[in-house]
């Protein structure tokens, strides 16, 4: 972020005056930097081992109307195989598009209307292929996964159709594996920012095959440079997500209790079954 006040470049120690640099926390401590300063934080370097990164995992994402799961309707979804398949879905969702959703993933309401399937054989079809893939005990991996799962339960249920079955899911989260292997990351935790950091092309932010791909890649990214976690059995890499996820949310808790913030953080992973505070 663009500095606020004067200071002395934390890398060339010159003066920076206000708004010339931008303030950056580097190990839980904010400093100032020249534009041409920032240090640049390098992942570390990939290893050789084995592990479930080398396996087929399927890239699961959506774009939904509401930053809400539970509220959100779904006006796009996709599977990314391994071997490249990517099974697309656009949907109409029946109710208007926000304009913020709209200027976030550039989905329309016309879009939808002249070429979304109706909802719910949309819904229906990408349930389906999900309770396939999760009774075929193949990994879905899902960055931010509570949104995804939460919205697509959510969704069945308000059109009567089948729920999945997300007890026998393995879902692997990037997002909460770079909080596990990073605990003292400062710096955005956003999609594009960590494919940065992962070195991962994130082709088109916010289009959902784009995104799940980019999720499948950082994710085997993070093990392939992380042992401990390649190493684990799939299912208890999901069975200790579970507990991770948990432990980083009050953690965030935390720091918004500590700011005077009325927010309240989600511990479930990865289904929410409560509205987010």
């Amino acid at each position: 972020m663009i500095n606020k006040y004067a200071g002395h470049c934390g890398t060339c120690s010159a003066r920076v005056e206000v708004g010339a640099g931008q303030a950056v926390n580097v190990d839980g401590r904010w400093n100032s930097y020249h534009h041409g300063c920032v240090p640049v934080r390098v992942a570390p370097p990939a290893g050789r081992h084995a592990g479930w990164h080398d396996l087929p995992v399927v890239g699961f994402d959506l774009e939904g109307t509401l930053p809400e799961p539970a509220e959100t309707r779904i006006i796009s979804a996709a599977l990314v195989h391994s071997d490249g398949t990517t099974q697309e879905w656009l949907i109409d969702p029946g109710v208007p598009i926000p304009a913020d959703a709209t200027a976030r993933h550039g989905i329309t309401d016309e879009m939808v209307r002249g070429g979304g399937q109706p909802t719910r054989e949309a819904l229906a079809d990408l349930g389906t292929a999900v309770a396939k893939l999760i009774a075929d005990e193949i990994p879905l991996v899902a960055f931010c996964a509570p949104y995804d799962v939460t919205a697509l339960h959510t969704e069945l249920a308000r059109h009567g159709l089948p729920a999945i079955d997300w007890d026998r899911a393995v879902i692997i989260d990037p997002s909460v594996l770079h909080k596990e292997v990073e605990p003292r990351w400062y710096g955005s935790k956003q999609l594009g920012d960590l494919c940065r950091y992962y070195e991962v092309t994130l082709e088109t932010a916010h289009e959902a095959a784009s995104d799940a791909r980019a999720a499948v890649d950082m994710a085997r990214s993070i093990a392939a440079r992380h042992e401990r976690i390649a190493r684990m059995r799939p299912d208890l890499l999901h069975q200790a997500q579970i507990g991770w996820y948990a432990e980083q949310s009050r953690d965030l808790q935390s720091y918004f209790d500590r700011q005077g913030r009325n927010e309240t953080v989600s511990t479930q992973w990865p289904l929410e079954t409560k509205p987010r505070g």
